[in-house]
């Protein structure tokens, strides 16, 4: 969500948002939340630059191949398209029937220090990495208080699979909970709190960059999963 309003109100971009994470939405339920909030508060605000948000419903094979056809005819239109999928995965979820038709540019899986969700983030990087599927792991929510020794190791044995993962690292900071306003948390579809993220979590800045840098390297369309 932040990496969409860094795209947007930062850098200018257009975006496109496809929320498949039902029943929780919360791409959707957020955007509602802030225009609810922006529209008793009576702020003066264009709703017309808010990047769209579409909600994706269960769907079947058919369905998200006929998705992967749609995403191949508006990459001249549209910067860049976010797709939020729900965290956990099977090989008929829509993650990995999109991988398979080359539609998904960047994929982007967040792991933490916990060893079952590092055995899922290595074992959906090898899944997607068999069809051919670019895939860019991080380190989300880190509380420091691990040696640092240990994430290096970790990156080594990432490597040692084939699989990439960034340098950059995001704190685990409860202030990217609070409350911002009335644009609701931080986390916001209606705009992007660059000073107060360069104050409480900068990693989040870097790694974005990293992720913008993809453009320059491949020069096309970029669709990325957010999660």
């Amino acid at each position: 969500m932040l990496f969409a309003s860094f795209l947007k109100y930062k850098l200018g971009k257009s975006v496109f948002i496809l929320d498949f994470d039902k029943p929780e939405y919360n791409f959707s339920y957020t955007r509602k939340r802030e225009t609810i909030l922006l529209d008793q508060n009576e702020e003066d605000y264009d709703k017309s630059v808010l990047y769209p948000i579409e909600e994706v419903e269960a769907l079947d094979r058919e369905d998200i191949i006929r998705i992967a056809g749609m995403l191949k005819g508006i990459s001249d239109e549209i910067d860049y398209v976010i797709m939020d999928f729900p965290g956990s995965f099977t090989e008929t979820d829509a993650v990995c029937i999109l991988a398979t038709k080359q539609v998904i540019d960047l994929i982007i899986v967040p792991v933490e220090l916990d060893g079952m969700n590092i055995a899922s983030s290595k074992a959906l990087a090898q899944i997607l990495q068999e069809y051919g599927q670019k895939t860019l792991l991080f380190f989300n929510r880190v509380h420091g208080k691990e040696r640092p020794e240990l994430y290096d190791e970790l990156r080594k044995w990432f490597k040692e699979n084939d699989i990439i993962i960034s340098e950059n690292i995001i704190k685990n900071n409860i202030s990217m909970k609070k409350e911002m306003g009335s644009t609701g948390y931080l986390r916001s579809t209606v705009c992007f709190p660059e000073k107060i993220i360069k104050e409480k979590n900068p990693g989040i800045l870097s790694l974005f960059n990293e992720i913008v840098g993809y453009e320059k390297r491949e020069k096309e369309q970029h669709f990325v999963l957010a999660d």
